[in-house]
């Protein structure tokens, strides 16, 4: 446990700010600084958005565990110079942060790396560079990869998400600008007037030159373009080194984020694969019903209770515990490997690994007529159509996103579990419903759909999610996955049409879920084509879907017989 000694406790902590460090290029970065007269294990954060994280990082529970704080504007940002490209110089820089902390003399030259989503991915993409100083790191909210973790899901384009980020990196790379001198007054009317109908940007054709946001950083056209996982990708990318990352881990994510699975994936990389048996062993999972950037237990249209907060968990002690221990290589990693909330319970789940020993994988089969069971079809020929129109696509109603608002003012699109029935009058999903159930399903670990499906076009999106039927009749979306027919074979793999009419067995990751089914509710299994905004539109046309001016309907077909068999595996536990 961290223990705050009498005289660092009465430590009088300095203030620094736009403190100067110089990287391998010849560019000066900024920094905000929290420290002491007496050297002390730093806490690094590499920020790419300015005050506003400063403001959000818990410097007060750090420097008072007995830490400094180091929070640094990452190349083009705040008021770090240089130009802001997204992720290309981001390890480079982020070892040359590490080393310049070790330095100081008020470091004791050990360096704890900390932070969120961008931040995060910098703390592994240095990690997996193993450099001498660094001890842990604490990668909140946090993809395993950019290519097929953040821009890309199953081959299918994250637009409502890029679309956002690409709007706020836009606009303050203009403000970067505005400092040096230059005339942004252009970019500043465009970005008006994208501001106003956002939804015009996400659905103009072809998306590769959507209005503003393809225009200032020119990321987002190359990474519209890049669907396969191709040389640019690597040459960044820290997913395929992460067996170099030598030191503990404590991994954050929520329920509701759009980067749970590589949340999920990095801890489990690391815990099977990292390069020291204290590295294995020192990893670390929690896991509660949080999105992106709320932990306060409420999310979307349901409140899991001040138990679910990580408040109520404690997790800003569990992080400076982590931290202390980390820096001692004697110390042992407190707490449990796994700890996971279960919603619908209203409790924390601990255990030693992930997925959780025990587990029941049960297959829960769609059958016709919209059944759902655990019985495997017996027909010879079973299959249910749907009409697909991307002009009028499926639209995103919560779920693992990050994005606010909705089509008409509303909130649909943000992040949680949100009431379907918002969508019953849509033909474009068919629906597989279980009976009630008899008793309580604990369903708590990985998710998979396996489908066998087909289509008249020449490619097709498959989106799988699923639901908690109350028996008040709400339709509760828990999590969901999709798959691009185009991109089945994997990121790695070129692109291949599909042959209309032709059968694929595909297999859909739908990340995870602890969820708790209580008896009397039913579960649900929604099947569509789109979940619009929160990916690009297939047009059907095959897979250059970035430079499409034109979009196809097609009907799309699910196949349930016993020779085709399509299913959900739901990870079940005993419950208590």
């Amino acid at each position: 446990m961290t223990t705050i000694r009498e005289d660092v406790a009465m430590t009088q902590t300095v203030l620094d700010r736009g403190v100067a460090s110089v990287t391998r290029d010849g560019v000066t970065l900024r920094s905000t600084v929290y420290r002491t007269d007496t050297p002390r294990p730093v806490v690094l954060v590499r920020n790419p958005y300015g005050e506003q994280m400063t403001r959000s990082t818990p410097v007060a529970p750090l420097t008072e565990a007995g830490f400094a704080v180091v929070i640094q504007d990452c190349r083009g940002t705040g008021q770090s110079d240089g130009e802001f490209v997204p992720f290309e110089s981001e390890e480079s820089d982020t070892l040359d942060a590490i080393e310049w902390c070790a330095e100081q003399p008020w470091s004791t030259g050990d360096v704890v790396m900390y932070g969120a989503s961008y931040s995060g991915m910098v703390q592994m993409a240095a990690a997996s560079r193993a450099p001498e100083a660094l001890r842990a790191i604490i990668p909140i909210v946090t993809p395993d990869d950019y290519h097929s973790g953040l821009a890309y899901r199953g081959g299918a384009f994250a637009l409502g998400q890029l679309t956002g980020w690409f709007t706020l990196k836009s606009m303050q790379t203009l403000l970067h600008r505005a400092a040096r001198g230059e005339d942004v007054r252009e970019g500043m009317q465009k970005l008006g007037r994208h501001s106003k109908d956002s939804f015009a940007t996400m659905t103009h054709l072809p998306l590769s030159d959507a209005p503003f946001v393809s225009e200032v950083l020119p990321s987002w056209r190359r990474w519209l373009m890049s669907g396969v996982r191709d040389e640019y990708w690597d040459r960044m990318s820290f997913g395929g080194r992460r067996d170099r990352i030598a030191v503990p881990g404590l991994h954050v994510g929520g329920w509701f984020d759009l980067f749970l699975g590589g949340t999920l994936d990095n801890f489990r990389t690391l815990r099977l694969g990292a390069a020291t048996p204290r590295a294995r062993d020192g990893q670390r999972l929690v896991v509660g019903p949080w999105s992106h950037v709320d932990q306060t237990g409420t999310v979307g249209e349901l409140s899991f209770g001040a138990v679910g907060s990580a408040l109520a968990l404690g997790l800003e002690r569990i992080e400076t515990d982590f931290i202390a221990a980390a820096i001692d290589a004697d110390a042992e990693i407190p707490g449990p490997r796994v700890n996971v909330f279960v919603m619908g319970s209203g409790r924390w789940r601990s255990a030693d690994e992930w997925p959780i020993p025990g587990t029941d994988w049960q297959r829960w089969y769609l059958g016709a007529e919209g059944t759902l069971c655990e019985t495997r079809p017996v027909d010879a020929e079973s299959s249910t159509d749907y009409l697909f129109d991307p002009n009028d696509p499926t639209p995103t109603v919560g779920g693992q996103t990050l994005m606010t608002g909705g089509r008409d003012g509303g909130v649909e699109w943000a992040p949680g579990p949100r009431d379907q029935r918002v969508l019953d009058d849509r033909a474009d999903i068919v629906r597989f419903t279980s009976a009630p159930l008899r008793s309580d399903l604990e369903v708590v670990g990985p998710i998979t759909a396996t489908l066998h499906v087909s289509t008249d076009a020449t490619d097709a999106d498959v989106v799988v999610r699923l639901i908690d039927v109350w028996p008040d009749g709400r339709a509760m979306s828990i999590v969901s996955g999709v798959l691009r027919l185009s991109r089945r074979e994997g990121p790695e793999a070129a692109a291949r049409a599909v042959e209309p009419g032709v059968a694929h067995r595909i297999e859909i990751d739908m990340w995870a879920t602890g969820q708790l089914f209580r008896a009397g509710h039913s579960v649900r299994v929604d099947v569509a084509s789109s979940s619009f905004p929160e990916f690009d539109r297939n047009g059907g046309i095959g897979p250059h879907t970035a430079d499409a001016t034109t979009l196809t309907s097609a009907t799309q077909r699910i196949h349930h017989d016993a020779g085709r068999p399509s299913f959900i595996t739901l990870p079940v536990l005993p419950t208590d």
